[in-house]
């Protein structure tokens, strides 16, 4: 028996013991308990246990039978220097540059095998990739298509922290592995008194209210050329897993950020931010934007936010009139932005997601400020995957096309750490 069936055995026994144990749990919870069935429930889960316990041992004996053989792979002749290398069991698992690739191995070995879980495992296996193998080996399936094993995804997930600009500015990214997540946030504060010496203190207490988040499911559509396909490499693996992090990312930035809640969609800081915390730019003189810019970070400091992780957000060609932007004096008005991406302290992120032809002179645009320690992203840390070799024009121009769905949702804990500049010709 090969190492990838072994693993295939290994996960069944695994589903086994997980079933089991539910049946146990539910005979023990009936009104009136069946002692015999009880019994087998057991004899069955400890089966299963058993079954797991053999094939663990096994494959964990065949992993280092196959590490041992990469690792004394010696020239075939001495007087020939060209060597003999086993296949690896993790070939990118050192270089940083192929980090979160897994993920795209696995997808690509999915998508050369039509789909199906044990031929990918089989084929990742051919070409050198146990690793993927074993995950293929692992993962689970069902309608919906196969979930990448999380210590994949979440290291796909982890790269798109650079490339979303809330993630970047350092929102809170919490695991909701049940698909909803209930988080309490503080309404009103403790009050505390001056008081007389014999007098009783006043009591108070804070009270609270809850910030309610549930999964908002983003599809993203990877399309593969097959003859990439039919290339099994880590190149192959770079350029899916870069081509699946630049849509998710883009789509992630418009929702974290403009999301209006409707049609299953996440709700973004336009939504949240109170109406008293928007500022509307008349013009884009020097003596206007210092105000606007200082008054959007006093109404959120005003509403005792601590500035924790204060940042800006806006688009690129803002950032650059802001960069440009001169004093009475002709000088440099925020020199730190260009020797610090910083404007007044903070950090500045920058998206192509925020538009610049708002308003009814289409030359509009937005600037958020807010403390991120308020922002919470709740994540299910996991991507399902679907493929197709039919859909849409995938078959007529030799394409697998493959469908990624990631499933989160974004509030803030507080409001009032949100302030947005409406800019008016500020590029």
């Amino acid at each position: 028996m090969n190492i990838v069936e072994m693993r295939r055995q290994r996960a069944e026994a695994a589903e086994k013991m997980k079933t089991c144990a539910a049946a146990i749990a539910a005979a023990e919870a009936a009104k009136e308990p069946d002692a015999d069935a009880i019994k087998a429930a057991v004899a069955s889960f400890e089966t299963a246990k058993a079954d797991f316990d053999k094939l663990n041992v096994d494959v964990g004996r065949a992993e280092v039978v196959e590490s041992a053989l990469a690792a004394a792979a010696v020239p075939v002749d001495q007087n020939n220097p060209i060597v003999v290398v086993a296949r690896q069991a993790s070939p990118v698992a050192k270089n940083p540059d192929n980090k979160g690739v897994g993920a795209g191995l696995f997808m690509g070995a999915l998508a050369a095998t039509g789909g199906n879980v044990e031929a990918a495992a089989a084929y990742a296996q051919d070409n050198g990739f146990g690793v993927i193998s074993a995950a293929l080996s692992g993962a689970t399936s069902a309608a919906g298509g196969v979930t990448i094993p999380q210590e994949l995804s979440s290291e796909l997930i982890e790269m798109l922290r650079p490339r979303v600009a809330v993630r970047a500015a350092g929102a809170r990214v919490v695991d909701m592995p049940a698909g909803n997540l209930r988080n309490a946030r503080q309404a009103t504060g403790a009050t505390a008194t001056y008081q007389g010496e014999n007098d009783t203190i006043t009591p108070s207490e804070p009270t609270f209210d809850s910030v309610d988040k549930s999964f908002k499911k983003l599809t993203s559509l990877v399309k593969i050329s097959n003859t990439l396909l039919r290339q099994s490499s880590t190149a192959m693996g770079q350029f899916v897993r870069d081509d699946m992090l630049s849509s998710m990312s883009l789509r992630e930035d418009l929702a974290f950020i403009r999301g209006d809640g409707s049609g299953d969609t996440p709700t973004g800081l336009l939504s949240y931010c109170p109406g008293a915390n928007v500022i509307t730019a008349a013009d884009g003189a020097y003596a206007n934007v210092d105000i606007y810019l200082r008054l959007a970070e006093s109404k959120i400091i005003d509403a005792n936010v601590q500035m924790v992780k204060p940042a800006w957000i806006m688009r690129g060609s803002v950032k650059a009139f802001l960069a440009g932007l001169k004093d009475a004096n002709g000088n440099l008005a925020y020199p730190s932005i260009d020797a610090k991406n910083t404007l007044r302290g903070y950090p500045i992120f920058t998206t192509s997601q925020i538009p610049n032809n708002l308003g009814g002179g289409t030359n509009e645009s937005e600037i958020y400020l807010a403390d991120f320690d308020q922002m919470v992203i709740g994540d299910s840390m996991k991507i399902i995957l679907a493929m197709s070799t039919e859909a849409g024009t995938a078959f007529a121009d030799d394409q697998t096309w493959m469908r990624a769905i990631s499933e989160h949702d974004f509030a803030p804990r507080h409001d009032e750490a949100i302030a947005r500049i409406q800019t008016l010709g500020w590029g």
